[in-house]
């Protein structure tokens, strides 16, 4: 059995998206997403477009809900799309959506190629 997700994998692509990848860790913490936005702010200071994986997630708990839809982070985000496979996570994400819609735009993708492409209208825009 792996160890607990100390803090997701966050890097740059080379199409100008900032990947983010919470590796399976079941339940997203206020500490995971306040991990993501520090690991974010070491790559850059203005706002990023983000694709968020979600593989084997199933929950984002209301502490780490109400922090992606708070002035801090929507701050440092243009755009996101986030990849669930499953149909647990899926429901997760239609339920943040639901009581913490962030005031960016964001989609919900089955796979990382259709996502990418979808944000790359806001890739470079200001």
């Amino acid at each position: 059995m792996e160890p607990p997700l100390v803090e997701p994998k966050v890097w740059l692509g080379e199409d100008g998206i900032v990947r983010v990848d919470f590796g399976g860790t079941g339940v997203v913490t206020l500490e995971l997403v306040k991990a993501e936005l520090a690991a974010r702010k070491r790559i850059g200071s203005t706002p990023q477009v983000t694709l968020v994986h979600l593989p084997g997630v199933w929950r984002v708990d209301v502490q780490a809900a109400a922090f992606i839809s708070s002035l801090e982070m929507v701050s440092m985000t243009r755009a996101s799309g986030m990849v669930t496979e499953s149909s647990l996570g899926n429901l997760a994400v239609r339920v943040f959506d639901l009581y913490h819609r962030p005031p960016f735009p964001w989609r919900v993708f089955a796979n990382e190629p259709d996502a990418a492409e979808w944000l790359q209208q806001f890739v470079g825009h200001r």
